[in-house]
């Protein structure tokens, strides 16, 4: 990292002919590239206007203290070379402040008595300086933040006097604390100084300092993208812990920073800790984001991304994150059709981001960020930085390898889902979905863990389950065959004589008798207590409610003829509530029986429930309209109700309140007697279903197209 903030302190300091920092000077003379230049990564072809400015930085303070001249010379050799990235800002990544702090150097270069290229002395910096004037007038804030670019012109008195912070710095910055240095002695901005140095005795020094606790949130969130944060979980909620008490007393390297902000606010909140949202009121107007508070920290699509994932961790009406969300999303669109993003990987991520946010299954996503992780990923500030901290070989190589031995357990445990679908003679089914594979490659994307097997088996045999009744129900089943099954479910016992109306009708129930009772069985070896009672109760409850669907078959049953009215039963349908409840007994966590009966639990169970129902029936409102079956879209046009376009938007409201409902209890700590672990698991159903229908194609459940790859990547494609 080159320490711009030691070219400023080094030209005007020190005590005659000596400078403040000597170990700057020799850090500069012991890091000069190959090609003459200084900074970050020589061949990055996006990074020559960031070196041709450090470059000229490091031959000023050269220069300045009559030192390196072979050094001084190899870097004019590279400004002329390169002197054409001063004006490109179309393909170069622009250091913050650049326009200002350049054309400043190029002047001080003249006094110096340096010969710069004409490209820089000519049509180049009558560009930069233009834009300088320009920028400066538009945006009071790039004025000051740049400000070392002002040189003497600048009232550093009076900037000191008004922003200089608790630890002696002005916004954070060394190169613009150095540059106040210079002009006007102050002790506390040289303590400052002394302070950056000695936290780095190597010589150089970073871009902005402090970043402790921008660093220790990017570690917590890299960590979780690569899949490797529950080795690491004592030491991650004592960092989450510290920094929630940084953020109680608004500490300002939190604060001060947009980036730092919106990451510690979503990772806090999603943690379950107590953060408002009024934190962002500031940030609502796009355009007042950009022209006042976003300079500071070289605001531009990683920090907006960040402000965008801040705002889906919204709960119950919050208008700040509503305002944020609205805008974000679309300037970021804007971003992806404009193909402005250079970096390709930020570029795939703000796609897949936008396309499903909350369709992001745990595992797919994992893959997606092992696949674009980049141990030398770097910032784009006043320079381009890195932090070793957060990106290393050592996290990409543990998760690779995490990565790989999940994938091989997903194979076996597949192999033994397999082998239970032909024992219970599922596969001779010949009509309905053949949805097995994807069924378990589903759980397995959200139920992570080796110790956490037979959660994500009985999750999945139940969802097939569901799938093989609902195909009976919805389109092969007679209405006599579908009675018939709950019937045999309510007297649920198997003997020789029970009688079955048809092959299939027999395939089912046993297939259910058994699973049921298997399932029972190990639920009473880990939590001590019966379930099949609940069970057996539940699986009524959804079969019933796939009969009542089907509201042609029984003319005894009242007719649907509003929303409420199909809502009010069609949530039990989609069957999240015995997925759920069945799974969350191999969670390796004692549960109390309490719990099931609480408002706390149904409400969950509702609330996701509905989620997931709504979202089906926004993928399938057309073809179930064909059919004749009830759905939420159709029951509000039938009889020229409403239109629609009219009908879809009402049920996208339903799904965003109930959403936020369930987000709501996730996050709750305080008062809630539902394990976390259970609640999350209520979550990732409702993913699930983002997953399977919010895609711009079709069903992706009964055909997955979107997410053939991550399936694919997921179970047998190597990493």
């Amino acid at each position: 990292m080159v320490p711009a903030t030691e070219y400023y302190s080094g030209l005007g300091g020190g005590n005659g002919d000596r400078p403040f920092f000597p170990k700057c000077l020799d850090w500069i003379m012991e890091n000069q590239n190959s090609d003459g230049s200084w900074g970050l990564d020589p061949d990055h072809p996006f990074l020559v206007k960031d070196r041709l400015s450090c470059t000229l930085a490091c031959v000023l303070a050269l220069t300045k203290w009559g030192v390196g001249q072979r050094l001084v010379q190899n870097g004019m050799d590279f400004i002329a070379s390169n002197g054409w990235a001063a004006a490109n800002n179309n393909d170069q990544f622009s250091p913050v402040g650049f326009d200002i702090i350049f054309p400043w150097m190029v002047n001080y270069a003249k006094e110096l008595d340096l010969t710069l290229p004409s490209t820089l002395t000519s049509h180049v910096v009558d560009s930069s300086l233009h834009v300088q004037d320009s920028d400066i007038r538009r945006k009071q804030n790039v004025q000051v933040y740049a400000m070392e670019g002002l040189g003497k012109a600048c009232n550093w008195k009076g900037v000191i006097s008004e922003h200089q912070k608790s630890n002696g710095s002005l916004f954070n910055s060394p190169a613009t604390t150095a540059a106040a240095l210079i002009h006007c002695r102050d002790d506390k901005c040289f303590e400052y100084l002394i302070s950056v140095l000695n936290a780095n005795c190597s010589g150089w020094v970073p871009t902005i300092y402090p970043m402790n606790i921008y660093a220790r949130l990017c570690v917590v969130d890299t960590l979780e993208k690569l899949g490797i944060n529950r080795y690491f979980e004592f030491e991650l909620r004592n960092i989450l812990d510290e920094i929630y008490g940084h953020w109680l007393k608004k500490e300002d390297e939190i604060f001060s920073d947009i980036t730092c902000r919106a990451m510690a606010f979503r990772l806090l909140r999603i943690k379950g800790y107590d953060v408002s949202s009024d934190e962002f009121a500031e940030f609502v107007d796009q355009e007042h984001f950009f022209d006042t508070v976003s300079i500071q920290y070289g605001c531009g699509v990683s920090t907006v991304l960040e402000l965008y994932r801040a705002s889906q961790a919204r709960i119950c009406d919050e208008g700040v994150l509503n305002k944020i969300h609205a805008w974000t999303s679309q300037f970021l669109k804007q971003q992806l059709l404009n193909q402005t993003i250079l970096d390709k990987r930020l570029q795939k991520q703000v796609d897949y981001d936008l396309k499903n946010f909350y369709g992001t299954l745990d595992q797919f996503g994992i893959r997606r960020s092992i696949e674009l992780y980049d141990a030398r990923h770097f910032q784009i500030l006043k320079t381009a930085c890195r932090c070793p901290t957060v990106h290393n070989d050592d996290f990409l190589l543990f998760s690779v390898q995490n990565f790989r031995i999940s994938q091989s357990r997903y194979q076996q445990e597949l192999q033994q889902m397999e082998r239970w679908y032909a024992e219970c003679r599922l596969d001779r089914l010949t009509r309905g979905r053949k949805i097995l594979q994807i069924s378990y490659i589903l759980t397995a994307a959200v139920i992570v863990g080796p110790e956490l097997s037979h959660a994500r088996i009985s999750y999945a045999q139940v969802v097939v389950l569901i799938t093989c009744f609902d195909d009976f129900f919805d389109i092969y089943g007679s209405k006599e065959e579908a009675f018939s099954i709950i019937g045999l479910v309510s007297n649920w016992k198997v003997h020789r004589e029970t009688s079955y109306c048809s092959q299939e009708v027999e395939i089912l129930f046993t297939a259910l008798y058994n699973t049921v009772n298997e399932v029972a069985g190990k639920a009473y070896d880990e939590q001590g207590y019966h379930v099949e009672h609940d069970l057996v109760s539940m699986w009524l409850e959804l079969l019933t409610s796939f009969a009542r669907e089907r509201d042609s078959w029984n003319q005894n049953i009242d007719s649907v003829s509003t929303l409420d009215d199909y809502l009010s039963f069609a949530w039990k349908s989609v069957g999240c509530k015995p997925c759920v409840f069945t799974s969350m007994h191999f969670l390796g966590i004692r549960i109390s029986e309490d719990i099931f009966t609480s408002t706390e639990y149904t409400s969950l169970c509702q609330h996701s429930s509905l989620v997931c129902r709504l979202l089906n029936d926004l993928k399938t409102f057309k073809k179930e309209h064909e059919e004749g079956a009830l759905n939420s879209v159709n029951v509000q046009t039938v009889n020229g109700g409403i239109s629609e376009e009219d009908a879809i938007l009402k049920i996208e409201e339903i799904i965003e309140y109930n959403r936020r409902k369930v987000l709501q209890m996730v996050y709750k700590r305080k008062g809630s007697i539902v394990p976390r672990e259970c609640k999350e698991l209520f979550w990732k159903t409702c993913k699930i279903a983002h997953c399977l229908y919010s895609h711009q194609g079709g069903d992706e459940y009964s055909s997955p197209i979107d997410i053939a790859n991550d399936i694919n990547g997921l179970i047998s494609e190597p990493l």
